[in-house]
């Protein structure tokens, strides 16, 4: 009775043994065909095993015989007694098992735990940033009264993988070392959808930093994709190297009007410009009158034909997400009225025609001026020419009449010799 109890146990060993050294994890791509080995077999008919699988397309187990019939498109029984699966899926991951017996009567068992798997295809990061700022703690009050600072994270990128089963794990590398998450200079934000179809997964991961002043101003950013199955390698993005620029601190806002003084002709135009230099650029806002303008933030305000609703008193106000906000002086805009003589100095476009016909009046009465003494002295040179020429016609009539006078008195001697 002890003997057989015995055995008995040993029995209940060894085919424990048997089942555990059978046991192996197969590990298959999806899409792919797999076949599963049935240890201890007969290559040959006549063979007496059958497989039992336990699945996600069974409820219990299910049973294969080389005498019955295949499992659809699933799975069938091949000649030799292994186990064909033509495109394994994800739904059938699961347990396998064979138990066949020779033709002495010896059984053999092979147990199988199929896992399958999808690997994707490269990472990405998408909207990479270009530039970040040093960090700046934000001032935060707690309902105690009391601040503390908190980091300001700045967004790196979004990592995607897209089409990976299981779904595995997205890690960030700074200059080739992991980026551990810690809320304090480093922040992901992770987010993990499954297709309804596919039953793959799709993973994202977006990063945000705190870079260190005085740090390295080039920083290399990373994202790899380690699949959810041991012995195979991690895929990784192309690298981002954005730049990072220390924080230059909101210095006095100045606006500057034009046309200066502020002063337009009615249907003119006005262009304020709110200098604001700091890093990074601030927000600017417009007030007119002490009341917020409802328009977009930008740094100029263009005031196109300019009528009464426009007169009033303007200023700007830069808002710095590290320096709080800072108001510029106010600067005045009026209408000017245009008289007979054309458009008042200082009026838009007033200013550059006045002093245009301010010119041109000069070099206008520099001609004249020019001409009329041209015409002076013409005028003198041509009298002093007629006082120069009676003189002379005064002599030769002179000359004349002497010539004339010596004539006459030759002409009466000759008359009385004749005679």
């Amino acid at each position: 009775m002890a003997a057989g109890a015995t055995a008995g146990t040993w029995v209940l060993v060894l085919s424990l043994w048997g089942a555990v050294v059978g046991g192996q994890n197969i590990t298959a791509r999806i899409g792919e065909p797999l076949v599963l080995n049935c240890k201890g077999a007969p290559k040959k008919p006549p063979q007496q095993l059958e497989w039992k699988l336990n699945t996600g397309r069974t409820e219990a187990w299910k049973i294969l015989s080389p005498q019955g019939s295949p499992w659809d498109s699933v799975a069938r029984v091949l000649p030799n007694g292994s186990l064909l699966l033509p495109a394994i899926g994800i739904q059938d991951e699961g347990t396998f098992r064979c138990r066949a017996t020779n033709r002495h009567g010896k059984e053999t068992k092979s147990n199988y735990r199929v896992r399958v798997y999808q690997i994707p295809g490269k990472p990405e990061i998408l909207d990479p940033a270009s530039e970040l700022m040093a960090g700046v703690p934000n001032k935060v009050v707690e309902r105690s009264g009391r601040s503390r600072k908190l980091p300001l994270f700045l967004q790196v990128g979004t990592c995607v993988s897209e089409g990976s089963y299981p779904e595995g794990t997205l890690s960030w590398h700074l200059d080739g070392k992991p980026l551990i998450p810690d809320g304090k200079g480093v922040s992901v934000k992770e987010q993990i959808r499954r297709n309804p179809e596919t039953g793959l997964f799709t993973l994202q991961s977006e990063l945000m930093v705190t870079p260190a002043q005085g740090g390295n101003a080039h920083p290399t950013f990373s994202c790899s994709f380690s699949p959810g199955i041991p012995r195979r390698r991690a895929l990784n993005t192309a690298p981002i190297q954005p730049i990072v620029w220390e924080p230059v601190p909101l210095e006095e806002v100045r606006l500057v009007v034009e046309p200066e003084g502020g002063a337009v002709v009615r249907g003119g135009t006005v262009t304020l410009t709110c200098e604001a230099p700091a890093q990074p650029p601030p927000q600017i806002h417009w007030v007119k009158d002490g009341m917020p303008l409802p328009l977009p933030p930008s740094p100029i305000l263009l005031l196109p034909e300019v009528g009464p609703q426009d007169q009033g008193t303007y200023s700007c106000v830069a808002t710095h997400p590290s320096h709080g906000s800072q108001e510029s002086p106010a600067v005045s805009i009026s209408i000017t009225e245009t008289g007979e003589e054309g458009p008042t100095t200082g009026s838009v476009g007033g200013s550059g025609l006045g002093t245009l016909a301010l010119v041109l009046g000069i070099l206008g009465g520099l001609g004249i001026t020019a001409l009329l003494i041209g015409i002076i002295m013409w005028r003198r040179r041509r009298r002093q020419g007629e006082e120069r020429k009676a003189p002379e016609n005064q002599e030769e009539e002179e000359e004349r009449a002497e010539l004339n006078q010596s004539e006459e008195p030759e002409a009466a001697e000759s008359g009385t010799g004749g005679s």
